[in-house]
């Protein structure tokens, strides 16, 4: 688990199965996870690096979008979960979809999920407990966090938390875009021009001086709008 304060930390991504970062938020009255990460097995790896570090178990799980590896492990967490509201329909399209399916949500040579489940019956998606619409701030007593849904080129449900005490954004996979092949794992993904720029002014706006992205750690906030701004040219 990597440290940025005595207050943020989050455990690194795993390349090797597409898992995300699990991002922590300690405040005196309680603390926050950004995202429940792939599967139960990933939420107890979390877990079992809070208790290394002596922090306590998050009692709200923020979920920044509805795809598996952000997603899937809610059913695993301790305490309630938040999510936008566009990302808790899209959770109930999911468990609407037989199983086998899933394990195809992306491409056939995308095998991650089929990693990290084996089985597609040992999928469990759980509805996260609470939704927003645009912004919600959560005071969590010595600092806040408060959550945006934005415009992303990678999702319509994309939701960023900033802790404005610290200045550090967990961004998610919102500078992301569209994730249609394995392929588009190593590049990025397909960027909608619109979507790139209003993303753009939404971290503009909002001002941060670090960013945390879930699939590559921390950048700072001159980095990610330049790379983001980069995607306007391709």
């Amino acid at each position: 688990m990597e440290k940025v304060s005595s207050r943020i930390a989050f455990t690194l991504p795993d390349p090797s199965l597409d898992r995300p970062l699990i991002g922590y938020i300690r405040g005196d009255e309680f603390s926050i996870a950004f995202d429940a990460g792939a599967s139960g097995k990933h939420v107890e790896l979390f877990y079992s690096e809070l208790g290394r570090m002596k922090f306590p178990l998050p009692s709200l799980t923020v979920i920044s979008h509805h795809h598996w590896d952000h997603s899937y492990g809610i059913a695993a967490i301790c305490g309630l979960s938040i999510a936008n509201e566009k990302t808790y329909c899209h959770l109930q399209e999911d468990m609407n979809t037989p199983k086998e399916n899933l394990f195809l949500s992306i491409a056939d040579d995308y095998d991650y999920i089929r990693k990290e489940y084996l089985n597609p019956e040992n999928i469990a998606i759980k509805l996260p407990d609470l939704t927003y619409k645009e912004r919600m701030t959560i005071y969590m007593g010595d600092i806040k966090a408060e959550l945006y849904h934005t415009e992303s080129p990678h999702t319509d449900d994309s939701t960023l938390l900033y802790i404005p005490e610290e200045k550090v954004l967990f961004a998610g996979d919102a500078a992301s875009g569209v994730i249609e092949t394995a392929k588009d794992l190593e590049t990025g993904g397909k960027y909608n021009r619109e979507k790139t720029i209003s993303l753009i002014n939404t971290i503009k706006e909002i001002n941060p001086l670090l960013i945390i992205d879930s699939h590559s750690g921390i950048t700072s906030l001159e980095e990610e709008l330049s790379y983001l701004e980069s995607k306007l040219e391709d």
